[in-house]
């Protein structure tokens, strides 16, 4: 208790200003709140028979928030702004972030009307309480205070403990929920005492403010030095949990394979995305002095993650669990580019390398975004023609469904890395970072890895073009024909396509979202 008296005693009232600009910042989260609202209340209005509307209104909604983000992006293309006292940053780490998540959401209700109808499940609810789950995801994205992480984090991991349980006469969709929402509370207990770790140390919770007061103190105080790791290491304990690192990962397979399938689409890419946004968003701008240390922790884990995921995979007969494990694997993927990041003693050495490093991260996750939840998506189509998710269940589907046989087959050559397909692109730009930063010995392993991982991708491939379908899926074919989900399958696609053809663009606008993180950690070093 007077350790938290201390803390407590040096927190001084902060007089908070609001102005018309401070909301114009905040446009697309207020979009996806008042879409998030809207969606409770027209759900209680219309009758049961109108509500497959509500995926419209919910589409509507992130449309209008990519446009409000698009706007803010071109009418002021350098922009860079603090709001509300600090607690959120407009920029183009920010910008993005919200085009990753808001994509996550909009492909998430394109893929679930008819699985969710099927299955009884209310679509008002889902589509509200994923809106809320979006809105989180968007407030760490922009978040320059702790305090407006641990706020994000929690709104949206508390939807996601929710819609993880959404199935409720399933046995393991309540025992996944309930695995991952009590493993979920510990890590989060972890990661507000390291906030408060850090709190002590420095003095503030304001993300900027704590970079500069690490690389003040940092060369004069050991009491300094042991402290801000040991706080460093609780925040790195708290976001493993989030983005599903080794050894952090035990609640995946099970909240994966029993949350409904749409939800594992969307909770696999989504909140991971917004964990490893937080996570470079308090290390690189928090604390960018500390980067020789927490670098090599995060390449360690990386290595573990992506080994443990993909061998594990191999076993799965399961394709829900097989994507859960694969879904770990590509944890570390992205990890690799976290750990390509380098700032000595607070110096900005190689500004390049350092943007390589995260924009990396972004383009990975985005690209991400696209190729699982398109394998999801397959997987949708074919519980909803057969009930299936075995394996043996994809037997033979090139032969009564060609097309999304190859849909399938492009999002699992994406998985794997194979050209000419984003996934490619998206190890290319991760693996060249670490090469960059003389982490070859990573990329070495990333590469085998990767190569590993093409054994159970493979294995469904083979399934679908070369196996016989069984009399006994046969008898269970139940054609059906879903036009929200046929849209997501080509948009993703396209988007894989274009991303494997042509990722010019798309890693343009991941390395101008990169770019604030540096001037942050210049004025940190107090350099010009």
């Amino acid at each position: 208790m007077s350790f938290l008296n201390g803390i407590l005693s040096q927190v001084q009232p902060t007089k908070l200003s609001f102005t018309g600009d401070d909301f114009m910042y905040i446009l697309p989260e207020f979009i996806v709140l008042v879409t998030a609202c809207l969606l409770v209340i027209v759900d209680l209005i219309l009758p049961k028979k109108s509500r497959g509307g509500l995926a419209w209104l919910a589409l509507l909604g992130y449309v209008g928030a990519l446009a409000a983000a698009g706007y803010l992006y071109y009418a002021d293309a350098t922009i860079s702004h603090t709001t509300f006292s600090g607690m959120f940053v407009r920029d183009n780490f920010t910008l993005f972030n919200e085009i990753i998540f808001l994509i996550t959401g909009i492909l998430g209700i394109l893929i679930s009307p008819t699985y969710s109808l099927k299955r009884k499940i209310p679509l008002g609810e889902l589509y509200s309480i994923q809106a809320f789950s979006v809105l989180g995801m968007m407030i760490v994205g922009g978040s320059g205070d702790l305090m407006a992480v641990f706020v994000g984090i929690e709104l949206s991991s508390i939807a996601v403990y929710i819609l993880t349980g959404f199935a409720r006469n399933d046995r393991g969709s309540a025992e996944g929920a309930l695995k991952y929402f009590l493993l979920g509370i510990m890590a989060t207990a972890i990661l507000v005492y390291g906030m408060a770790w850090t709190f002590g140390m420095t003095g503030s919770t304001n993300l900027r403010e704590i970079g500069r007061q690490i690389a003040s103190q940092h060369s004069t105080s050991s009491n300094m030095d042991s402290g801000i790791t040991f706080a460093m290491l609780l925040l790195l304990v708290g976001f493993g949990f989030k983005i599903a690192a080794v050894p952090f990962h035990v609640w995946t397979p099970d909240a994966y394979e029993g949350a409904p399938t749409p939800i594992s689409a969307f909770m696999s890419v989504g909140p991971k995305a917004a964990g490893f946004a937080a996570l470079i968003r308090v290390m690189v701008e928090g604390m960018p002095t500390l980067s020789n240390q927490w670098t090599i922790i995060i390449a360690v884990l990386a290595v573990l993650t992506m080994t443990l995921g993909n061998v594990v995979a191999i076993a799965q007969n399961s394709v829900k669990r097989m994507l859960a494990y694969s879904s770990i694997a590509h944890t570390g993927y992205i990890m690799v580019g976290v750990a390509a990041y380098v700032n000595s003693n607070g110096v900005d050495t190689n500004v390049a390398r350092q943007n390589d490093s995260i924009s990396s991260v972004l383009i990975y996750s985005l690209i991400y975004v696209f190729m699982n939840i398109g394998a999801f998506g397959i997987l949708i189509y074919l519980q909803n023609q057969q009930g299936g998710a075995e394996v043996d269940d994809f037997n033979g589907l090139a032969r009564w469904s060609p097309i999304a046989a190859l849909a399938m087959a492009l999002c699992l050559f994406s998985l794997a890395g194979i050209p000419p397909t984003g996934g490619f692109f998206g190890k290319f730009f991760v693996f060249r970072a670490a090469i960059n930063s003389n982490l070859l010995w990573l990329t070495i392993i990333g590469a085998l890895n990767s190569a590993v991982s093409a054994f159970f991708y493979l294995r469904v491939v083979v399934a679908m073009y070369f196996n016989p379908q069984s009399e006994e899926s046969k008898s269970k074919l139940v054609p059906t024909r879903s036009f929200f989900l046929t849209a997501a399958l080509v948009i993703i696609c396209v988007a894989i396509l274009v991303l494997g053809l042509y990722p010019d663009p798309a890693l343009k606008l991941a390395q101008d979202g990169a770019t604030p993180l540096f001037q942050v950690v210049k004025a940190a070093a107090g350099q010009p």
